[in-house]
């Protein structure tokens, strides 16, 4: 029976990126590239552990079926609500880009500088304070640090400078300035992903840099060459998880080109194990959190420790400062412990949080995304952006918690958002001057006539 449960979510996930990719012909489109990532976690990777006995060691028969019934629910909640927003695709230029007025490009290219150059400080200090770049990355998964969250998490406007600087450059400005800035800000996050083995700072640079090319333009890259890279790009953040202990500055890069072991190593810091602890405890326990660890991320996080020392205890959601919350309770009710720094994945995630509310709370999130999609497609603009850090931030949505996407999303949609509307207001005043003069060509011929 749980072998038949591996096959309905691979199933399903499959039928989903079918449709999607049938009905749209996008190889954007929210469910061909969150789909294989459902296959992976909820499919393939429970089959490899199923099939050498490496989930026995933590569950029965009883409580597999009732972790893997979860997430096919889950998966069903999902693929049906992005698939009922709407799969067609316009055909024509997206209103809010193709070919942008100087003006416009140039503003974005502004915002780029201004939100990268934060970014590139804040990044700078970090690695300062460990004294420079060879103490930063000579061991592994080291990297900056600073006592002050909000220098920590900056570095992520670095992502910001390059998708602007790829919206201009894709939008018709100036190659030389876009193409500069998309280096200055982009090499020291991709150096940084590459030497602390980071798979979700390394793919989301990937999809930034790639997706925010293509995703206001008619044209689409071939969907055999889109289905290469994902596998390359999905070996790679394998690759770099299995042999992080030995990718750092000054090792001897004794590496392993085989990630099998990363999928089917029974241990209790495996997505599949962990999430399925996650799920039995918070069930046998009782103990949901009713959506005070994700308020807690909105209202609390903000606020700097050395200000409010107790923020997260005086909320009532201590446990967010092990595993985000998700590692409770597993010595007394599984008899093992989950291993620190572990996540469990979506379903599990919002499990732990909702309940069995969990279920129609994925159906949202599919729905958000074929939402921001059709936006995308239809209207362009801002919500391109939206959508390419929507689908940077899909590995950490996936394979970890909504911990690791809401402070994220919200530190790269905003300067983007605002960036944009700062910058189509140039093309709106364009517009206004070109009414205006034709008005008046209109009247004077009018008062000729006469």
């Amino acid at each position: 029976m749980f072998e038949a449960l591996l096959f309905l979510a691979v199933a399903i996930s499959a039928f989903g990126i079918i449709c999607a990719y049938d009905g749209s012909r996008d190889v954007f489109h929210p469910l061909v590239f969150i789909g294989p990532m459902f296959i992976f976690l909820y499919g393939w990777m429970p089959w490899n552990l199923f099939s050498t006995g490496g989930l026995t060691q933590f569950f029965d028969d009883d409580q597999l079926l009732f972790v893997q019934r979860l997430n096919v629910l889950g998966i069903v909640a999902f693929v049906t609500a992005c698939l009922g927003v709407g799969i067609r695709m316009n055909r024509r230029p997206p209103e809010g880009l193709h070919q942008l007025p100087p003006l416009a490009c140039r503003r974005l290219l502004i915002g780029a500088g201004v939100f990268g150059a934060i970014g590139l400080m804040c990044w700078s200090i970090t690695i300062i304070n460990v004294g420079g770049f060879v103490n930063a990355f000579s061991a592994s998964y080291s990297g900056g640090w600073d006592d002050s969250g909000y220098v920590r998490d900056g570095s992520l406007l670095l992502l910001v400078g390059v998708l602007l600087s790829v919206s201009s450059l894709s939008a018709g400005g100036p190659g030389i300035p876009s193409l500069s800035l998309m280096m200055l800000y982009g090499l020291p996050w991709l150096v940084q992903a590459i030497l602390m083995a980071r798979r979700g700072p390394t793919f989301s640079i990937v999809i930034i840099v790639l997706m925010g090319w293509y995703i206001n333009r008619k044209k689409r890259p071939p969907i055999f060459a889109v289905g290469a890279l994902g596998i390359c790009l999905g070996w790679l953040v394998l690759f770099l998880v299995t042999n992080r202990s030995n990718i750092y500055l000054g090792s001897n890069f004794d590496v392993s080109t085989d990630v099998s072991r990363i999928v089917d190593k029974p241990d209790p810091g495996n997505e599949y194990v962990y999430g399925a602890g996650t799920v039995l405890s918070s069930e046998r326990r009782g103990r949901y959190f009713w959506m005070r660890r994700y308020l807690a991320q909105l209202l609390v996080r903000p606020i700097p420790s050395a200000i409010w020392p107790t923020k997260y205890e005086d909320f009532g959601v201590p446990e967010l400062l092990r595993n985000a919350g998700t590692g409770e309770g597993f010595g007394d009710v599984l008899g093992w412990k989950g291993a620190v720094g572990s996540a469990p994945g979506i379903i599990a995630d919002l499990w732990v949080e909702l309940w069995w509310f969990s279920v129609p709370a994925m159906a949202v999130l599919g729905w958000c995304y074929g939402f921001v999609w059709q936006k995308t497609v239809t209207r362009g603009g801002p919500w391109s952006s939206q959508y390419v850090i929507l689908s940077a931030l899909s590995i950490y949505l996936v394979m970890q918690t909504m911990e690791a996407v809401i402070f994220r999303t919200i530190l790269l949609s905003v300067p983007c958002w605002l960036t944009w509307k700062w910058a189509l207001r140039a093309r709106s005043a364009k517009r206004r001057l070109i009414r205006h003069h034709q008005l008046s060509v209109m009247q004077h011929r009018a008062v000729e006539h006469v």
